[in-house]
């Protein structure tokens, strides 16, 4: 019997996937506002009510009231059962489903993993600090210009020379030598012995949006190869999925205009020192559609910044073939070209941070930059040139999903090549009644303004789990960073619900609605979570974390009151512990310092 599908994957699915594309390839939407909306294809409507929000990853139909996410969605549109859903749009992201026994068997918990990672992280922090092996790499990083805070920031240490120590860290672990096989930071020869990975390099800790280390990038102080080492791919890290400074960006930025993604670790935090914290690099490998989705989640436009050089232009091109099919509406990609021989950490200390972000709002859009290279490729002043270049245009236009995109690009190209509109569309041999059909569709509702008589519903502070649970639900970045476990000792209504979605959003990566709700699938809390997810929270987004955080101040100050007003009452009565009593002064305390 095939084994269960853990929730963890679940998750991790719902995470990465975007379900606008996920309903796109079966209907057609169109963009409304920051969202989309199409005729429900679940009942009978002449007018449009399905609304899709891409930033809570959850459909929702003000008609008939069905609601959900992608496994939702292709579960009611395709009938199918769940776990063939669940294969179904896993293998359309090219992730291989694990499975675990009925009875627990043996999944295994990476807690251990990311526990002895942060003692690696700590390790290497003091070495840089303390140890007189890291005086060559403290110098190169003042010769780069590097200060103590940004180092600190972005947890930068030292790996010194030598084979084994990482064995010497402490853990609890049984298996602690295997761990550090696991994590990538010991590797194990032939012969069964281990040795450190990272030796005589500056650590660059690679951490994923909760701020956990999950891999390491180590560049050598003096001549050597490779000039950069990173973290083998293992349970906790995966290159293609992850982006150097991403963290570190979310943490020192609340509104983010535009992410620069640029070529190394150094590039990142040489940027940083100039306080231009929206930079992030890939891992050593191109930057693939799935970065991409990442970051389209945080804003609306990226910015790549490439070398000037052939290299450079071809990378340039290769993240334009990844940036093609993910183009729509709002979104939008720039190429900044950098001078020859320089990189944005020169650069930056050349020209300075106001004058790099001048050129950064100036860099050269992803169609311009197309249109340049492919008129690059043919000799447009012969008569056979312009039909070369419809030609090799034809694989770029079949990669524009946009249908407005597409349409404006085959204008742009039918007007280079000296054709109408209708001569370029037969030449092409691309159906006129399939483009009328993509672009025509008579869609204007907005989502949150139907014109149907059913509304979300309103919710009034009243009941303070209630409204917290709403605001965290629309808003999982809205999450404080304080410790809440005092909640689970609260006796009200929705605190169990509130304290499991405050574990699922510190635990997960790239949180959305759709994703938080999946955990009640089937539950009775289930259809109250879509109420609330759908609840009109009357306060603009940018409000929600002060509001949020005011909540659970004052529930946290009850709890202290109540706390406080049962061990006053006890003492009348008999006499206090001397942990009662300690307990009571820090109440105490805690009390004055609320107010």
């Amino acid at each position: 019997m095939a084994g269960r599908i853990p929730q963890s994957f679940i998750n991790e699915l719902l995470a990465r996937v975007d379900i606008v594309d996920v309903i796109e390839r079966r209907i057609s939407l169109k963009k409304t506002g920051k969202n989309y909306s199409a005729c429900c294809p679940f009942h009978n409507e002449k007018t449009p009510s399905f609304s899709v929000s891409p930033d809570k990853q959850f459909y929702y139909c003000f008609g008939c009231g069905v609601s959900g996410n992608a496994l939702s969605f292709i579960m009611e549109y395709e009938g199918q059962e769940f776990v063939a859903a669940i294969e179904d749009l896993a293998q359309s992201m090219g992730m291989e489903i694990p499975r675990e026994s009925f009875s627990g068997g043996n999944h295994h918990s990476n807690d251990n993993l990311y526990a002895l990672m942060d003692k690696a992280l700590l390790y290497y922090q003091d070495q840089l600090k303390n140890s007189k092996a890291a005086k060559e790499a403290i110098q190169y990083l003042k010769n780069r210009g590097l200060s103590g805070e940004i180092a600190k920031t972005y947890g930068i240490g030292y790996a010194p020379e030598g084979w084994q120590n990482l064995s010497e860290i402490k853990t609890e672990s049984k298996s602690h030598q295997q761990d550090l096989v696991d994590t990538g930071m010991m590797i194990k020869n032939d012969k069964g012995h281990t040795y450190d990975r990272f030796r005589d390099r500056i650590m660059f800790p690679i951490r994923n949006r909760r701020g956990q280390t999950i891999g390491f990038g180590g560049r050598i102080i003096d001549q050597g190869e490779p000039k950069y080492l990173n973290s083998p791919e293992t349970k906790l890290f995966h290159k293609g999925q992850e982006l150097y400074g991403l963290y570190e960006m979310r943490k020192q930025l609340r509104n983010i205009d535009h992410i620069l993604i640029v070529e190394g670790y150094m590039d990142v935090v040489a940027l940083a020192q100039f306080g231009i914290f929206n930079a992030t690099a890939t891992l050593g490998t191109a930057t693939s559609s799935e970065h991409l989705q990442t970051l389209f989640r945080i804003c609306s436009k990226v910015v790549f910044c490439f070398d000037g050089d052939k290299a450079g232009r071809a990378a340039a091109l290769r993240a334009l073939q990844n940036a093609l099919p993910l183009m729509k509406d709002a979104r939008e990609i720039r190429m900044m070209f950098l001078p020859d021989g320089e990189d944005p950490d020169t650069m930056v200390r050349k020209i300075g941070a106001e004058e790099f972000n001048q050129q950064v709002d100036s860099s050269i859009t992803l169609f311009d930059f197309l249109i340049q290279h492919l008129t690059s490729q043919v000799d447009m002043t012969t008569f056979e040139g312009p039909a070369r270049l419809v030609h090799i245009a034809k694989p770029f236009t079949e990669a524009i999903k946009d249908s407005i995109l597409k349409t404006r690009f085959d204008q742009k190209l039918a007007s280079l090549a000296g054709l109408s509109e209708k001569q370029y569309s037969q030449a092409t041999q691309y159906s006129q009644s399939q483009k009328k059909q993509e672009i025509t569709t008579d869609l204007t509702k907005e989502f949150g303004s139907p014109e149907q008589e059913v509304k979300p519903i309103k919710i009034q502070g009243k009941a303070p789990f209630r409204r917290a649970i709403s605001l965290l639900l629309q808003n999982p970045d809205s999450l404080p960073a304080a410790k809440l476990d005092w909640i689970n000792q609260l006796d009200e209504p929705g605190a169990m619900i509130f304290s499991k979605l405050v574990v699922l959003v510190n635990k997960n990566e790239a949180v959305t609605t759709g994703m938080l709700i999946e955990n009640w699938r089937g539950e009775p809390e289930e259809k109250h979570l879509k109420a609330l997810a759908l609840a009109d929270l009357i306060i603009s987004k940018e409000q929600i974390p002060a509001e949020l955080a005011d909540i659970l101040n004052r529930l946290e100050k009850e709890l202290i009151i109540d706390e406080w007003d049962r061990l006053i009452a006890k003492s009348k009565s008999q006499p206090l512990s001397p942990e009662e009593k300690n307990s009571l002064k820090s109440l105490q305390k805690e009390m004055l310092l609320r107010g």
